[in-house]
C-alpha cells in the first residue's frame, strides 16, 4: 500500500480556462522521497499547497494510507477542522524556507 496516492489531480484559478496543473498522478511510497523540478511558473508550489489542503484542487483524489482524504467526486466539501487534521500528514520544506535565515533546510 501507498503511503501517499495522488491521482489526475488538476488545478485550475477561478475564472481562468488554463490549468495550473492537469492529472497530476503519483504515489510515494514508505521509505520514498519525491523530488518537484521545472521551469518558474509550472504548479510546483500550487501541487504542494494542494497536497496540504491550503488550495482546494479542482479535479482528482489524494489518498493517505488508503484512506481517501479529497475526491473530487465526494458531494460534500472538506471543512476546515477536516483539512487541518488532513495537513498533519505532509511536512513541506520550500526552497526560499527562512524562518530561520541563520541555518540551512538540513540544520
Amino acid at each position: 500500500m501507498s503511503l501517499i496516492q495522488v491521482k489526475n489531480l488538476t488545478f485550475t484559478y477561478d475564472g481562468s480556462y488554463e490549468p495550473v496543473f492537469e492529472n497530476a498522478s503519483f504515489q510515494i511510497d514508505t521509505g520514498w522521497r519525491l523530488g518537484l523540478i521545472g521551469r518558474n511558473g509550472r504548479g510546483k508550489t500550487t501541487l504542494l499547497r494542494c497536497l496540504n489542503f491550503l488550495e482546494t484542487p479542482t479535479s482528482g483524489e489524494i489518498a493517505v494510507k488508503g484512506e481517501t482524504l479529497f475526491s473530487s467526486n465526494a458531494k460534500n466539501k472538506v471543512s476546515d477542522a477536516q483539512a487541518r487534521e488532513n495537513r498533519l500528514h505532509f511536512g513541506l520544506v520550500f526552497q526560499s524556507f527562512n524562518l530561520f535565515p541563520q541555518y540551512t533546510a538540513l540544520e
